[in-house]
Parts: structure tokens; sequence; C-alpha cells
């Protein structure tokens, strides 16, 4: 997949997005990250067209890290607990996440007290290895991942890499549109992911 396709998706995802869920099966790895900044056209017109949930997935090869500052002496571990849905979702604000970077992978690694791998994992081998490779920081955890292939899903389908920069652009549109139209009778119903993304330099919050 495109350089470019995967910096906007990285953005997308870690402006105000959040982690809220990990599978593996066989040669499969799944991350599932919701309140994404790309534009989801299935929805009525005036619902909030922030994606819900979107997931990357990795195949063959594929490796994972787990991440934490947690204090979790006598507690099941937390990865085990966010699979089965006990833990919330966790924020990676902040554009704290790149993919198809090594050497940004092995700071995020370096920079988390514990560190669990889940797959045969050589350290910077394994990183500089891999065809393809994501690494966040979403506070407390983080996740250090990758394979050879990578596709990226959304409750829709798959969404194909040319698709990526286009769907970036029709939310950030829905974005000054949201801010326009705001306490109107023509207002967007209320979109978390654009609450938080406030105009900057508009104290009046229009987006002008």
């Amino acid at each position: 997949m495109d350089k470019k396709a995967l910096d906007i998706l990285a953005d997308a995802v870690s402006d105000v997005g959040s982690w809220q869920w990990w599978h593996m099966e066989k040669d499969m790895l799944q991350l599932e990250f919701r309140d994404v900044q790309l534009y989801d056209a299935s929805k009525p017109e005036k619902d909030a067209h922030t994606m819900d949930v979107t997931a990357v997935r990795f195949y063959g090869n594929v490796f994972a890290v787990f991440l934490d500052d947690l204090e979790e002496e006598g507690k099941r571990p937390w990865y085990e607990r966010f699979y089965d849905d006990e833990i919330t979702a966790f924020a990676c604000s902040g554009y704290v996440m790149k993919f198809d970077s090594p050497e940004f992978a092995q700071e995020v690694i370096h920079s988390y007290r514990n560190r669990t791998p889940v797959t045969p994992f050589e350290g910077r081998d394994t990183l500089t290895g891999a065809k393809h490779l994501i690494a966040a920081r979403c506070h407390d955890v983080g996740i250090a991942a990758g394979g050879d292939r990578i596709r990226i899903v959304s409750r829709n389908g798959p969404i194909e890499e040319e698709k990526i920069e286009s769907l970036s652009e029709k939310w950030w549109k829905y974005r000054k549109n949201y801010w326009k139209m705001r306490e109107t009778k023509d207002a967007f119903k209320k979109d978390w992911a654009r609450e938080v993304t406030i105009p900057a330099g508009s104290p009046d919050r229009q987006g002008e």
C-alpha cells in the first residue's frame, strides 16, 4: 500500500481516534480503531459521517508486541481483557501513530516499561524486515505490529488505497459544513470526532 495513503490514514486515526479491539488468527492480525476521520457516505445526509470503526489487517509473517506502563500485578493481562471487551478503548490522539517506520516503531517500543511479544519477535531485525508495520502510542498502552500485506476495512467493506485520500478530503469538507450548520435548523447530528476538532483560529467555531 502506498505510503502517502498510510500517512493520511495514520493522521485520520490518531487525531482524536481510539484503539478499541484486536484479533489474531492463523497468520492474520486485525487492529480496530474508532472515530476515524474518513468520510462515511453510507449514512443519511444529516447523520454524523465520521467512520465509526476502521480495521487495519496484516497478513503473512504477522508479528505483534503489546506495550504498557500499567501496574497489573495479580491481574489477567490487559490485552486479554481488552480482547474480551472488559476494557474500554484506548485513545491514541495526538498524532502518535505511524505506518512503515521502523525507527518510530523502535522509539515507541522503548518508550514503554513493559513489552509483551505475542509472536516471535527479534527486535530491530523484525521491524526492519517487515514489509508493512504500525506503531502507536495510546497513552498507558501501545502497539507495534506488522506483516507482509496490509488491508484497510470499514463496516462497509474494504477501503482501497486510492480512496483513502479522497475520503479524508471529504471528511474535512464535512468538518467545515458541520461547524457552519451547527445550531441551525439544518445542523448535522452531533459528531464526537467533530466536536473535539475545533477549527483553528476561529473563535466563532464556524470553520472559516
